[in-house]
Order: structure tokens, then C-alpha cells, then sequence
């Protein structure tokens, strides 16, 4: 059913160290993990955990297929990468394991360019391998902002529903395509805006306003938890209390519940927003990307609280 798209995946390396992690201080490594990453692939691992079938598709390293498959084919997850002859980025996070972290980002495939006959010949493929397709993460640096509205408008005219989760120019020209769910955190959105949410007001009267163009908006809000928001309904989910080991890929592990929960039903329930804030927070509790169980989501899920909306303060 489902196909995660990564333009630009990546390969998470966690380092921790002793805390506490500070700028311009030597830090002791005491543990180190190396897990395949890119954003659709984390929302393909959430996704999988569920028992739901998925494939994860994009553009990959080819000397690092092997090492894709071999973590994921076994976690039932398919494996349909477009290879490139350049390596695949490594994005580094050093984490003390005290809620203190350092990430850095690699640019993506600098060598490689923009072929649009070629990309749409491959997106036009996986088609075929499911009727839900999730395009998350940035571009290549080489790829011009809207890149994904052309793969957006392919796989709606091809009869899939789409989820887009990306940032800045990939995110603005991405929207006018208009997919049926995305997923901006608040940073993102209000990139997109232009301006400050500096009330739940704010943030309420905005998803009103993509309401009308798109099926469903997911806002992450950090540790706060998240928004949802569809056909007129707003929903606010907060996250419950972890130990932060490692942020990284949690805003996907909470799409990839999302997603899982969500179709072929499309209707969101307070229970689907509990489930996908509870994976972001299962995410949290462990260093890397690996495969979250989902067991751990059920548990966290029965004590998020679920709210219409979120009221300010007096």
C-alpha cells in the first residue's frame, strides 16, 4: 500500500558522548550507532512496524544499497532505490544522552544533476508498488525547488494520495501542487509564513486556512507534542515524558504511525493522534533510527491527552 520517497536520504551516525557535551571541550565516545536514514526511509520503518506493507524508494549511494537492504528487507520493509554513483551523505548526531546535542548535516549528492525525464520514469515505477506515497526530506543540491510538485502531480494524476514532508523552497513550491497531507513542524511553517505563530491562535486560524486545500495538516511542536488538523477538525496531542536520547527522526516516526493509522480509512480520530505522538516520543528514547516497537507507541499513546485544539493562557 504504501511508498516512501527519499530524494536525499541519509545515513544516521549517533555518536554519544560523556556529558556534559559542550562547544570547544574533548569529549569521551562511549557509544556509536550507524543506522540507514533519509526521511521516508524512518517513515517507512514506523509504517512497517505497523505490518503494513511499504516499500522505500528514492535516490541511494549504489555502494550503499547493500547496507540499506540488509537492515531493512529483514524488518519486512522493500527495498526499490534509484542508485547514483556518488555516496550517500552522512548526517552526524553527538548527544551526551543529558538532553544536550550537536546535529550536522551533509549536503546531498553535490555531483549529481537534475534529470527530469529520468526521476519521472522512476517515480512512474512505483506506481506500482503501492497507492500511498510519502515524499519527505530535501532535495539534492542540484534539483530545482519543485522538484516534488513535478512527483506530486505524477502520482495524483497516477490515482495515489500523497503526504509531503520537506522544508523552505522544497515546501513552498511543494504545496501549490497541493498533496493531501503534509507535514510542516512549526519552525517550517512559519518559514513557509513568513512570520511568527506566537500564539495557539495563531496556529489554529493557519491550519484553518490549508484546511482548504489540503485533507490533512500535521504540525509537529517539538517536545510540546503535535496539531492536527482535517475537514474542520483541529486537534492538539501532547507528548508524553521521555528520557531524549537522540531527536533524530522523530517528526518521521510520528508520520510513519500517522500514515499507518490513517489510511485507507482518511478519517482522524483523537486515537491516531495519540498513537503518532507516542512513536515521535518512542523515537526520542533511543539513539539512532532504528525500528521502533510498536508495542512501546501503545504503552505511550494511553497517557497522551488529546485536546480540540489547544487554549492560550488567560
Amino acid at each position: 500500500m504504501f511508498v516512501t520517497l527519499t530524494l536525499n536520504p541519509a545515513i544516521d551516525q549517533t555518536v554519544t558522548v560523556e556529558a556534559p557535551l559542550s562547544i570547544g571541550s574533548v569529549c569521551k565516545v562511549t557509544a556509536e550507532t550507524r543506522t540507514p536514514g533519509g526521511k521516508g526511509v524512518n517513515v517507512a520503518k514506523m509504517i512497517a512496524a505497523n505490518g503494513k506493507s511499504v516499500t522505500a524508494g528514492g535516490l541511494l549511494g549504489q555502494d550503499d544499497l547493500r547496507f540499506y537492504e540488509r537492515t531493512l528487507t529483514p524488518a519486512g520493509i522493500a527495498c526499490r532505490f534509484l542508485t547514483v554513483p556518488f555516496a550517500t551523505r552522512t548526517n552526524t548526531m553527538l548527544t551526551d544522552g543529558a538532553g544536550h546535542e550537536l546535529k550536522l548535516n551533509q549536503s546531498g549528492f553535490p555531483g549529481l544533476e537534475f534529470h527530469e525525464a529520468s526521476l519521472l520514469s522512476y517515480a512512474t515505477s512505483l506506481t506500482e508498488m503501492g497507492t500511498v506515497v510519502v515524499l519527505s526530506g530535501s532535495l539534492p543540491v542540484q534539483f530545482p525547488a519543485d522538484t516534488y510538485a513535478r512527483l506530486i502531480r505524477l502520482f495524483c494524476k497516477a490515482g495515489c494520495a500523497t503526504v509531503l514532508d520537506t522544508s523552505d523552497a522544497a515546501l513552498a513550491a511543494g504545496l501549490a501542487a497541493k498533496p493531501d497531507v503534509i507535514k510542516p513542524n512549526r519552525r517550517e511553517l512559519e518559514g513557509l509564513l513568513n512570520r511568527r505563530l506566537t500564539s495557539n491562535h495563531d496556529v489554529q486560524e493557519t491550519l484553518r486556512d490549508l484546511m482548504t486545500r489540503h485533507e490533512v495538516i500535521v504540525m509537529s511542536d517539538g517536545p510540546d507534542g503535535a496539531w492536527f488538523a482535517s475537514r474542520g477538525k483541529i486537534l492538539f496531542a501532547t507528548s508524553p515524558e521521555v528520557a531524549r536520547v537522540d531527536t533524530t527522526g522523530a517528526g518521521d516516526t510520528l508520520l510513519g504511525q500517522f500514515c499507518a493509522d490513517y489510511f485507507p480509512a482518511r478519517i482522524m480520530t483523537s486515537e491516531i493522534a495519540a498513537r503518532a505522538v507516542a512513536a515521535g516520543a518512542a523515537a526520542v528514547e533511543q539513539p539512532g533510527t532504528p525500528i521502533i516497537d510498536s508495542r512501546r507507541v501503545q504503552d505511550l499513546a494511553a497517557i497522551v491527552k488529546v485536546s480540540s485544539g489547544k487554549i492560550d493562557p488567560p
